[in-house]
């Protein structure tokens, strides 16, 4: 919404299983939202309601507008550029056909990179891509379209490869090379002397390190099954002692976790604080999402059920203070108050889990447990290193 320099409000295409209900559809559409239908969405009728809109979104084109359409049509878990369908070429080659291919269109690729689908306070980076032309094409889509759109669909598709993190799903390997693509970005930053962490600095080096693993895979057979070996080693090491890659080889002390301990105890009062004021509207999205069985979709009722929640609750938090107070100066002390224990709370509910990690990995490490996982995480780390 905010990409373009002018101001133009982009229209998106949405799954249309979501539209099926009146209100939602008109207010859908008040957002500039068309609907598209995929075979399991709904049933013929739906799916040839898919030449309307998309007959409207190359008008929109035609007119100088943009249209944004995710090209996999579906949500997944894993870091990998699934297939497009035949959805985002019928609207480009549509909207060329009708301006007699004198349009000019461009495709922008947008990659979207989630650090942790379903936490909040995590990161998401949005990388923009180099738009580009498919005139080439013109001549394959008058005489065959489904053609075209394929070849479209891979131009697309290698518009991607650079910007994002691309794990083959088939590919055998799929959960060792997903583990590659941290451990490697991770070490060569580390390496470098960079101590950022953030995503946004590390998915270049992520996209690199899956290259490497690639490259290894067509040039260097035998250390490449070499690597996938001890690498698959270490995630079976990882889940025999339950913990994470990136605590084994960290330096963690007995004082340090006594340190971290006293700290969270004076903390705890502010954490309680923002838990008991916090509480209805923090929780209110599980309500609303406790019956989506799809997973994938709890983050998106987390963020709107959140919004909704947290907007009603602390005007109407004010204005009881305001009341039981007495006073502007101390209702407005208190909602301040309040949003910083929730900050606290939120901080503390998310470094809780890495918190007992660190001292899971001390207490094992104390017992020798850890030694082989320690020992296979320096080889994957050392062959980061001389690729």
């Amino acid at each position: 919404l905010y990409l373009f320099d002018d101001r133009r409000q982009p229209v998106f295409i949405a799954r249309g299983d979501i539209f099926k209900k009146d209100f939602v559809d008109k207010l859908l559409r008040f957002f500039k939202i068309l609907p598209t239908f995929r075979s399991r969405d709904g049933g013929v009728s739906d799916i040839r309601f898919n030449t309307t809109t998309f007959t409207l979104a190359a008008d929109i084109l035609g007119k100088g507008g943009t249209v944004v359409i995710f090209p996999e049509a579906q949500h997944q878990q894993g870091h990998y550029i699934g297939t497009f369908k035949k959805g985002f070429p019928r609207v480009a080659f549509l909207a060329e056909e009708k301006a007699d291919f004198k349009l000019g269109l461009q495709i922008l690729p947008v990659n979207i990179h989630y650090q942790d689908y379903y936490s909040s306070r995590t990161d998401v980076v949005l990388t923009v891509g180099e738009p580009f032309t498919f005139e080439e094409l013109f001549e394959q889509y008058k005489t065959e379209p489904n053609l075209a759109y394929m070849a479209l669909n891979e131009k697309a598709r290698a518009s991607l490869k650079h910007i994002t993190p691309d794990v083959v799903l088939h590919d055998e390997y799929y959960e060792e090379i997903d583990l590659l693509r941290l451990v490697w970005a991770e070490t060569r930053l580390r390496a470098m002397g960079i101590k950022e962490r953030r995503v946004y600095k590390s998915q270049p080096y992520e996209v690199a390190a899956l290259d490497d693993v690639f490259d290894l895979k067509e040039s260097d057979e035998p250390r490449f099954q070499h690597l996938m070996s001890i690498t698959k080693s270490y995630i079976a090491e990882l889940k025999r002692l339950n913990l994470r890659s990136w605590v084994i080889g960290r330096r963690v002390s007995f004082l340090s976790l006594m340190f971290s301990s006293l700290m969270r105890l004076l903390i705890f009062p502010f954490y309680l604080i923002g838990l008991i004021i916090n509480f209805i509207p923090y929780y209110f999205p599980y309500l609303l999402r406790r019956k989506i069985k799809d997973r994938q979709l709890h983050s998106s009722f987390n963020y709107v059920g959140g919004m909704v929640s947290f907007t009603l609750f602390y005007p109407i938090f004010f204005v009881v203070l305001w009341i039981v107070c007495k006073s502007i100066m101390c209702a407005l002390a208190g909602i301040v108050v309040s949003l910083l224990c929730f900050l606290i709370f939120s901080s503390y509910k998310r470094s809780w889990l890495k918190f007992i990690a660190r001292w899971r990995y001390w207490k094992l490490r104390r017992a020798g447990e850890t030694a082989q996982a320690e020992r296979l995480k320096k080889e994957i780390c050392d062959m980061a290193l001389t690729l």
